[in-house]
């Protein structure tokens, strides 16, 4: 898939009616090329206005927490939930007037923001050490920490829990014992991840989808999939007995049944998964914001925000490329790793999400 003027880029500029070339990095002030000056970077903090990237995200708001007492700064958090490409079209729509720090957008969508014209013209410290397709060689976005997509499953309610993607096609799951997130249009980062796990799982690969297509379309004609909408408050009463959900996300849910006295039980795909990326984006429009923006960008790949990311249960970017050690302690809320023995990484700069969800609408009978 060519990510280079995708349609996503087309879609999202034509969604905000641009009235001339996006501008992102062309006109920006040269000193976004500079490293961050922590002085300078308190001074820009107070209310920080963030798209898509709540404080219960990954552990986002304790690496806020972390960066300001580092600069010795007092910031408030203000977030704003969006999808990626809203994120993105909202930063093009705010170029004459930034108000956006930062996004967390998903693994798929920097490109489509460097396309559009919204990145920063900076490149964190750590980030040249990342694998290619990890990060904006020009600047503006990288990938922080991974999800691996995996079945959420209510014992109660399923007599044997799913741990291939094969699986889910046995009558076992039959009259709507699977709940359909995660296996709808790819427009959210959880079912690009799944689509993309499945494609591989069943010997396609990212260029080629074709067996995700085949496959979803085998799974919506057992009648496994069910009708009403998906939510851990769902699962949890019983209503249906299996949901697709990122690692670090089900960790978090398991806690909250427990606390009901529900057991829930997390399972990563034998047949394949993948470590699928979550990215921060910086508005390349908040000239104003910059020092703060660029030292926040640092941080997130320092060994102390990294390891904020392993504190809530996910796994760091710079972990899964083998150039960080999660101590024990740092651990205890991860899932055993012999779960992870067949997820793969993949480069995900080379897929453009907006095709993904025109092959779906046009191959997948839901």
């Amino acid at each position: 898939m060519n990510r280079r003027l995708t349609s996503a880029a087309v879609a999202v500029s034509a969604a905000v009616l641009l009235t001339g070339c996006a501008s992102g990095a062309n006109t920006v002030d040269a000193n976004w090329s500079e490293p961050s000056n922590p002085e300078v970077a308190a001074t820009q903090a107070g209310t920080i206005t963030t798209y898509a990237l709540p404080d219960t995200w990954a552990n986002y708001g304790a690496l806020l927490e972390g960066y300001c007492e580092s600069i010795e700064a007092e910031c408030e958090h203000v977030d704003t939930d969006m999808s990626s490409s809203e994120a993105i079209q909202r930063y093009d729509a705010e170029q004459g007037n930034p108000v956006g720090y930062f996004s967390d957008i998903g693994g798929l969508w920097g490109p489509v923001a460097e396309d559009v014209g919204v990145t920063a013209p900076y490149v964190p410290e750590g980030a040249t050490d990342l694998e290619p397709g990890q990060y904006a060689e020009d600047g503006g976005w990288v990938n922080t920490f991974t999800g691996v997509m995996g079945f959420l499953v209510n014992p109660a309610v399923v007599e044997e829990a799913p741990t291939s993607w094969d699986a889910l096609l046995q009558d076992t799951y039959a009259d709507g014992k699977v709940a359909s997130a995660a296996l709808t249009a790819p427009s959210s980062g959880s079912a690009q991840a799944a689509i993309l796990s499945i494609a591989l799982a069943r010997g396609g690969s990212i260029d080629n989808l074709d067996a995700a297509w085949k496959y979803l379309n085998e799974l919506y004609a057992t009648g496994n999939i069910s009708d009403a909408p998906p939510s851990v408050e769902a699962l949890i009463r019983g209503e249906y007995g299996v949901m697709l959900q990122y690692d670090f996300n089900a960790v978090a849910m398991i806690e909250e049944a427990a606390a009901q006295g529900v057991e829930l039980e997390f399972y990563v795909p034998q047949d394949g998964s993948i470590y699928m990326p979550s990215s921060i984006l910086a508005n390349g429009h908040n000239d104003e914001d910059m020092e703060f923006i660029k030292g926040f960008l640092d941080y997130v790949l320092s060994d102390e925000g990294q390891l904020l990311f392993a504190d809530f249960g996910a796994r760091p970017i710079r972990y899964v490329n083998g150039d960080l050690e999660v101590p024990e302690e740092r651990r205890e809320r991860w899932l055993p790793e012999e779960l992870y023995a067949n997820t793969q990484t993949i480069d995900p700069s080379a897929i453009d999400p907006e095709q993904l969800i025109s092959e779906f609408e046009s191959d997948v009978n839901l």
